[in-house]
């Protein structure tokens, strides 16, 4: 550019360039600091003898530990890759690749706005064509950080826990997802905006989000995702929310094929699937404890009983004649259950596998993922 005036094009070409350049350009800052670091380190080594040293010679060396922290802390990584660590990304990893995506995409849209740019400029000479070529290999490092990017979300999206081996192929239709346990909603933070639990604003508060994913992430142990089933409109009464829980090694086999009716003895809505509307009371009421399993059931014809009536149902399947549910309206609205005839009545699910069964959330470590405090250096 020493030869020729760059024109109002290239100058643009230029600034739209560098904007869509900013990791590279933190990048580079972060490195000239640590070279000057360096650089002074050295100066002062050489112009100082062993007599006037403040320090003695075998002291941890400060010069390494403030260059490690610029180049291999957590946080200031997170800074230098415009990755930010919002709370609100904690239990929602679809939208920080969602908000990565974006920008990157944008970044990538500004370097090939700039190529055309350069390429277009009047300017004579080789310059242009640098500037070009130089922009056009650098669109290699956003597309690869994108891959990075995806390959991370699907860790978090399509996770399975280390006890499901079997293959990926041959999960069913109807399984919509596992949840890593660490995401699940006790370890949400009313502290932390964006990462509280749907009923933090109060008791009178009712979530009218019904996803499967969002019930577990945001309201375990604590939530009744649907009024009684007999209290419902007709519309809304079609499918309802049903809470299971069963052994790790069941619930994988669930994943890979459909639930299976309790058909022996002693069942006290008789044969059939059983769930319960309360998250909470899944764990009083199951006979297996490993996993828990939200599913969205089509509810069909259902027989409303009560305590007193029980024994029309139990140990039995002579209501699958005329009804596809039993829906037993406990005394205590919590403990409110109900059994499916048909595993075809379940549309979809998601599973959580407890941490005793699955190593899978360390060895990725999914667990720490949001953790910025923390500095080390591989």
């Amino acid at each position: 550019m020493n030869e020729e005036k760059a024109d109002a094009i290239i100058t643009a070409g230029f600034i739209l360039d560098w904007i869509g350049s900013l990791v590279p350009t933190f990048m580079g800052i972060i490195i000239g600091f640590v070279l000057l670091i360096v650089a002074l380190k050295i100066l002062c080594y050489l112009g100082s003898n062993d007599k006037n040293k403040v320090r003695p010679a075998n002291d941890p060396n400060v010069t390494l530990a403030c260059s490690q922290f610029l180049l291999c802390s957590r946080p200031m990584n997170r800074f230098v890759a415009l990755n930010c660590n919002c709370p609100c990304y904690i239990p929602r990893p679809r939208l920080r690749f969602t908000v990565r995506l974006v920008f990157l995409l944008f970044s990538i849209l500004l370097r090939i706005i700039a190529i055309i740019l350069y390429a277009t400029s009047k300017t004579n000479g080789s310059a242009k064509a640098l500037l070009a070529i130089i922009c056009t290999i650098s669109l290699i490092f956003p597309m690869l950080a994108i891959l990075l990017d995806i390959y991370q979300y699907r860790i978090w999206w399509h996770y399975r826990p280390s006890c499901d081996k079997a293959p990926r192929q041959t999960l069913s239709c109807k399984h919509v997802r596992y949840i890593p346990y660490h995401l699940v909603g006790n370890n949400r933070n009313n502290m932390h905006m964006g990462n509280k639990p749907c009923d933090s604003m109060g008791p009178d508060f009712k979530c009218p989000k019904r996803s499967l994913e969002h019930l577990f992430i945001f309201h375990l142990d604590d939530y009744k995702p649907q009024e009684r089933w007999g209290l419902l409109s007709p519309n809304e009464a079609t499918t309802y929310v049903g809470f299971h829980r069963t052994t790790a090694e069941s619930a994988v086999a669930i994943a890979h094929s459909d639930f299976r009716q309790s058909m022996n003895p002693p069942q006290m809505l008789g044969f059939g699937v059983y769930f319960a509307r309360s998250i909470a009371r899944t764990e009083g009421k199951a006979r297996f404890a490993g996993a828990l399993i939200c599913a969205e059931i089509r509810m069909g014809r259902v027989k409303e009983v009560t305590s007193d009536q029980l024994r029309t149902v139990s140990n039995s399947n002579a209501w699958w004649n005329d009804y596809d549910t039993v829906y037993y309206n406990h005394e205590d609205d919590d403990r409110d259950e109900f059994c499916v005839k048909d595993p075809a009545q379940i549309l979809k699910w998601v599973i959580v596998v407890d941490e005793a069964h699955d190593t899978k959330v360390d060895q990725y470590g999914l667990s720490t993922e949001f953790d910025d405090t923390f500095c080390h250096c591989i």
